[in-house]
């Protein structure tokens, strides 16, 4: 990882989401078939999703479980800078870190060899 330190994966969809909403849960299921294998065994860091108009972020995770930070995929919906935000509920998953469908905002994101900074900045009102 001396030359790419940081693999980032990007699609529209999640993988992982907590809303209720069935049909996010169908297709992430699908992706997750797909795709979480090939995210492992690759050491993907990073998956960026939209979709949903929310933010939501996850652990570390490999096949549904929390592992250490670094060991895993962390997954990241960022949908909150657009038209309207979704008004689900959330259901509570143990690799559900931070949901919010309450604010819009956006994500920035610094990277240098050794670390990745990753923050959801809400708008307007620049909250961390």
């Amino acid at each position: 990882r001396a030359r790419t330190p940081w693999v980032v994966a990007t699609s529209h969809r999640p993988l992982y989401t907590s809303q209720e909403q069935n049909g996010d849960h169908i297709v992430g299921r699908h992706l997750k078939m797909a795709l979480e294998e090939l995210f492992y065994s690759n050491k993907v860091n990073l998956y960026l999703s939209g979709h949903l108009h929310s933010y939501e972020r996850t652990c570390s995770v490999v096949s549904g479980d929390c592992v250490s930070p670094g060991s895993g995929t962390l997954y990241v919906i960022v949908g909150s800078a657009g038209k309207f935000l979704d008004s689900q509920y959330y259901d509570k998953y143990p690799w559900s870190k931070y949901q919010n469908c309450d604010k819009f905002g956006y994500q920035r994101m610094t990277a240098n060899s050794t670390h990745m900074n990753i923050q959801w900045v809400t708008a307007p009102g620049n909250e961390i």
